[in-house]
């Protein structure tokens, strides 16, 4: 009898998919699933008509408080343009807390904004204020409340540091769409693509 795969999609938001764990926390992913009040916010105007998208089945978890799967128990976890909105500090202990429930020679993909690169596009400002705040600073939306902005930003350098100190190995610098964790093309938005950086690596 084959063993049962587990995939973890960590901060899945509304582009997880089915076959994962998606695991998300806040006021838009529980909107999700009140739906009729996110659906009224619309119809007034208070919220943009994108919100209407319909969410996988999602879990509400504070994926900072940890995560609720047992040690040596999780072949696959799938985190994108999520760590950036913790502090570092929380991004550390959560990355401790992902080594802890995956097999040995289990597999995490991480997706983050890439510093360099965004510092690169700085004459951008309309791209340069969403990808490094999180959002466009300078639409005064009422939506904007329901946003997490950026706490803290990574380059591939220093952020390889932080995975080496927390003990993952066969550290890999990666593109998107290409790498071992399944459902890639599902996963990796081309909407990241352009300044963002990839890892995978290992326990």
């Amino acid at each position: 009898m084959a063993k049962r795969v587990i995939k973890v999609n960590l901060g899945s938001g509304p582009t997880g998919i089915n076959g994962w764990s998606n695991y998300d926390w806040g006021v838009l992913p529980l909107l999700s699933k009140i739906y009729w009040i996110r659906d009224g916010l619309v119809k007034l105007g208070l919220l943009d008509k994108s919100y209407m998208a319909k969410w996988p089945e999602i879990e509400l978890v504070d994926i900072r408080k940890g995560i609720p799967q047992e040690d040596d128990s999780v072949n696959y976890i799938y985190c994108s343009h999520v760590l950036e909105h913790f502090e570092k500090s929380e991004t550390v202990t959560l990355l401790h807390e992902c080594y802890r429930v995956m097999k040995k020679n289990g597999v995490m993909r991480i997706v983050l904004p890439d510093l360099l690169k965004l510092i690169s596009s700085y004459s951008n400002s309309d791209q340069f204020c969403r990808e490094f705040y999180g959002y466009n600073k300078d639409e005064k939306r009422w939506s904007n409340i329901f946003i997490r902005g950026h706490e803290w930003m990574y380059d591939k350098k220093t952020f390889r540091k932080i995975l080496v100190e927390v003990g993952f190995k066969n550290i890999k610098l990666l593109s998107g769409g290409k790498g071992k964790v399944p459902d890639i093309s599902k996963l990796d938005l081309k909407i990241h693509e352009k300044l963002s950086f990839y890892y995978e690596c290992e326990k």
